[in-house]
């Protein structure tokens, strides 16, 4: 092969070699003319050199001491137009937060809130303070005519719980006191002793002192009420005792915290078991042991769930079974058919030997 081969082009590639020179001579000349057909547009920085400018001025004028472009007057903060607020020396935008705080219901009490108007610095407001018409504190004027000199007290026996209005009025209460005390009787209110009268709203200790001689009611509160004397050595089924029932256990007083280990009951299904009284609300050792001696369990057998029938939701209503257990229980019925005893569900990893020891009574699979 002769080495011309190498170097010899078609007429198409002679053509597009040709083309591409063109292109690259074109690209040089467009970079060089470019230039000349741009539009040389500078930007004006003047309107911004002013604003800063101005804001420079600003800062040199408050540096002086009481240099404020102000006309002082005395002024009301709380009266006067926007005008004389630019008089004072505030700012377009200082009058507009100013503006803004008085129509949400704003104003000023002291000299002091003053100072508190954004942007107002210390400088400003101590030339302003002497001008403003306002105290310096807020005064809270706690001179009243005295109530003794007003006081006209008739005095008589009287039971709180019958007199009428008219006679409140003779022992020297006001009327306000009068309407709040009827208001107390209508809603079932009454006074057992002397001491109750005391509390009666607006009623000074010295007031009352006049009128604690006479009062027709005890000094102390007379406790007439005697507890029964229980037998406690009754034995009390805990499975089919009622609420008072439940109340001859040592330490069970109440048939409201009867009827709390009866809800107690009901969840389960009934107390297999002594020790279960100690799972009750608020229940501690120290009463348990005091009634445990006291506790039967009859003839009694506890309503049970069938873990052969049974959905995972009806598991799970049992207070010893968790979703998650109730879940696993379903499932392996699911995949290994019906239980052939309540000991199966031993197999289930979830059920620890001490769950199975609570929940067994609980269980049937018929």
């Amino acid at each position: 092969m002769n080495i011309k081969d190498y170097f010899a082009f078609t007429r198409g590639e002679k053509r597009g070699a040709v083309v591409l020179i063109l292109l690259i001579v074109l690209l040089i000349v467009a970079q060089f003319l470019t230039p000349f057909f741009k539009e040389n547009i500078q930007t004006d920085f003047s309107e911004y050199e002013n604003a800063i400018n101005e804001f420079e001025k600003e800062i040199a004028n408050r540096s002086k001491t009481n240099q404020f472009p102000t006309k002082l007057f005395p002024f009301n903060p709380n009266t006067i137009s926007d005008t004389e607020w630019k008089q004072l020396g505030f700012k377009d935008w200082q009058i507009k937060t100013i503006n803004n705080y008085k129509a949400k219901g704003g104003n000023w009490k002291t000299k002091n809130d003053v100072a508190k108007i954004y942007g107002v610095d210390s400088s400003h407001f101590e030339a302003l303070k002497p001008y403003i018409l306002l105290p310096d504190n807020i005064e809270y004027n706690t001179s009243k005519k005295s109530e003794k000199e007003n006081l006209t007290i008739t005095l008589f026996e009287f039971n709180p719980n019958t007199i009428s209005k008219s006679q409140w009025k003779k022992l020297g209460f006001k009327d306000w006191q009068i309407k709040t005390i009827f208001n107390y009787k209508t809603k079932g209110g009454n006074w057992k002793t002397k001491a109750d009268v005391a509390k009666i709203y607006g009623l000074s200790e010295e007031h009352y002192q006049k009128l604690e001689p006479y009062i027709l009611l005890p000094t102390k509160k007379e406790n007439t009420y005697k507890s029964p004397k229980k037998d406690f050595n009754k034995k009390v089924d805990i499975n089919t005792a009622n609420a008072k029932e439940l109340t001859n256990l040592k330490g069970i007083y109440s048939e409201k915290y009867a009827a709390i280990i009866i809800k107690h009951r009901d969840k389960l299904g009934g107390f297999s078991s002594k020790e279960q009284l100690l799972e009750v609300w608020n229940m501690n050792r120290e009463t348990y042991n005091g009634f445990v001696n006291q506790i039967v369990i009859g003839k009694y057998e506890p309503i049970k769930i069938n873990i052969n029938t049974a959905s995972a939701s009806q598991l799970q209503s049992h207070p010893y079974i968790d979703w998650k257990t109730a879940n696993a229980i379903y499932k392996y019925r699911k995949a290994n058919g019906k239980y052939k005893s309540v000991d199966d569900v031993k197999k289930i990893h979830l059920i620890s030997p001490e769950l199975y020891r609570k929940i067994a009574p609980y269980l049937k699979i018929k």
